[in-house]
């Protein structure tokens, strides 16, 4: 698999994890962030993140496929 295709979804994976740990942060124990006057905007935020992020990797699975290809590595 190309290095700089693993690099692209490993960042997406990435930016997905931290968008869903932050969701659960905040609907699991909103007191635990009490720094944020603003919990509701802050998970907006976090939701747009995760949707670009799952939007970003299926893009790139649709178009640009190694899975199947050897390890060029």
């Amino acid at each position: 698999m190309n290095q700089m295709y693993k690099a692209l979804l490993a960042h997406f994976q990435a930016q997905r994890e931290e968008a869903l740990a932050l969701l659960a942060l905040y609907m699991g124990s909103p007191q635990a962030v009490a720094d944020h006057s603003n919990i509701l905007e802050e998970m907006i935020k976090w939701t747009k993140k995760l949707s670009e992020a799952e939007e970003a990797l299926e893009c790139l699975k649709r178009n640009i496929n190694f899975q199947n290809t050897s390890d060029q590595d």
